[in-house]
């Protein structure tokens, strides 16, 4: 059987209440959001995208973002071109199914159609993300600092695109 497409689409409104009880649901990981919250990030990302109706998802922002979440502001202080990746989640029922790397990779496509230089994401340390850690590696990331941001100790990563 050939693998599966993912049809990965902008984020919708109609999305807007699965992507936030997916986003709570790993908040440990990724941090608490209102829906209020959860919208105005989505309407200031460059890049917010879908699957399955919110059952995935990730959103980004570029350099050009007014964004204020320590995170950012690292790699802000530190790139000129870049995307960030604030979050990214895929439910338990779609995990080990290629979704994660559907999403990076579509983001990484429209990052080099805007022509940033680096892809950019954090990973937890302090607690450690074991899985998100060995991902990001197998997609060519490379740690370029370690920083600490709301009460996490984390490792920055980016790849140049």
């Amino acid at each position: 059987m050939p693998p599966r497409t993912w049809n990965v689409e902008p984020i919708s409104d109609d999305d807007l209440a699965e992507v936030l009880e997916l986003n709570q649901l790993y908040q440990k990981q990724l941090s608490s959001l209102t829906m209020a919250q959860l919208r105005a990030l989505r309407d200031n990302s460059s890049y917010h995208r879908s699957i399955e109706g919110g059952k995935a998802f990730i959103i980004a922002l570029d350099d050009r973002s007014a964004h204020d979440g320590e995170n950012f502001r690292w790699f802000k202080q530190r790139f000129d071109s870049f995307v960030y990746i604030d979050r990214i989640a895929i439910g338990e029922s779609l995990q080990r199914r290629g979704l994660a790397a559907a999403l990076y990779q579509d983001l990484e496509q429209e990052a080099r159609s805007t022509c940033r230089q680096y892809l950019c994401a954090e990973v937890g340390l302090e607690p450690p993300n074991e899985a998100s850690l060995q991902f990001h590696d197998g997609l060519g990331f490379r740690r370029v600092g370690i920083g600490a941001a709301a009460g996490k100790t984390v490792q920055y990563f980016a790849k140049t695109i």
